[in-house]
């Protein structure tokens, strides 16, 4: 580990107010790439498996899970021990999510059209769910312990009881689901309809589809501004970003032409910033969050994709 780099880390995680890192999955070359954002700068590549696409970022274990479609594991990386391990997740593993009570890990396999549960305390697979076909992003629900997963061939999204490990119900929704995003505080789950051009709004509590909302083309990601209600939407193929006012669940603007294929999304309130990863720019993109505009972009290490929740932050109690 370099100097600064462990600089970085430690300064974090003893003065939490003051550091944010973001964790972006480069599918070309194999590396995650560490940005900090309060310098607006590259600092750190960091080896994982094959293809990496899916990230999730543990603050409160300082915790980096990648995975890694083509090497069928997953890279976990430990920040304050300087480690990095790869562990066995099946066939095409692309979405992940923490249960962090538990110390488990569920992955969404994509060929194998099944979730896979690892026992992270044993270093192993515990548990194989079948789910739909083509299995991509994954949102768990601790609070009411179900698992939402977005079956991209079968236009639904599984729901999944994660205490008895099975399917409790498929909730319809449009064109080729494959985002899904969600927060604690939210009472919705949002999932990019990515042949639709449309997200669908799922209630987290009944279960049903609320409402299809129209995108941009090719949706691929979603984030939520707490402070405004808005939400922000990557459309792969329309170099934009969609905003949504979710008090009108309306879409009221379009960021245009942003950068090449946007794809994984987040935002830091710390600094102000909207982050997207640039698939095919091979960059990522630094939004004010206030006025929209580019004040900065970063090159990453190759073909960024960042699916899922990348920002390493302590100064935002709802930000996990």
């Amino acid at each position: 580990m370099s100097f600064y780099f462990f600089f970085i880390i430690i300064f974090t995680f003893f003065f939490p107010n003051c550091q944010e890192l973001a964790f972006i999955t480069n599918q070309e070359s194999n590396m995650v790439d560490v940005i900090d954002l309060n310098n607006k700068k590259k600092i750190k590549e960091i080896k994982v498996g094959n293809k990496p696409a899916a990230i999730f970022v543990d603050e409160n274990s300082n915790r980096v899970f990648v995975s890694n479609p083509e090497s069928n594991d997953i890279s976990i990386i430990d920040l304050i021990n300087d480690s990095n391990i790869l562990i066995d997740a099946g066939s095409s593993p692309m979405g992940i999510s923490l249960d962090k009570a538990r110390n488990f890990l569920f992955v969404s396999n994509w060929y194998d059209n099944t979730v896979t549960v690892i026992d992270l305390n044993l270093e192993k697979k515990i548990k194989i769910i079948a789910v739909g076909k083509s299995p991509a992003g994954i949102y768990l629900d601790e609070p009411y312990n179900r698992l939402f997963v977005s079956n991209r061939e079968d236009n639904n999204i599984s729901v999944i009881d994660t205490k008895k490990f099975i399917v409790m119900k498929e909730i319809k929704v449009q064109k080729a689901p494959f985002g899904i995003y969600s927060e604690n505080y939210l009472d919705y789950i949002v999932v990019t309809n990515v042949q639709s051009n449309s997200i669908s709004i799922i209630d987290k509590k009944q279960l049903n589809l609320v409402s299809n909302i129209k995108v941009g083309q090719w949706p691929y990601s979603a984030i939520h501004n707490k402070n405004k209600n808005l939400l922000y939407i990557t459309n792969q193929r329309g170099n934009s970003l969609s905003i949504i006012d979710m008090n009108k669940q309306k879409n009221i603007s379009t960021l245009s032409e942003i950068c090449e294929y946007p794809e994984g999304i987040d935002i830091s309130y710390s600094q102000n910033l909207i982050v997207v990863a640039c698939w095919f720019q091979d960059n990522i993109i630094l939004i004010d969050i206030n006025n929209y505009e580019i004040i900065k972009i970063i090159e990453t290490s190759g073909g960024p994709r960042a699916f899922g929740r990348f920002i390493l932050s302590r100064n935002n109690e709802y930000h996990r």
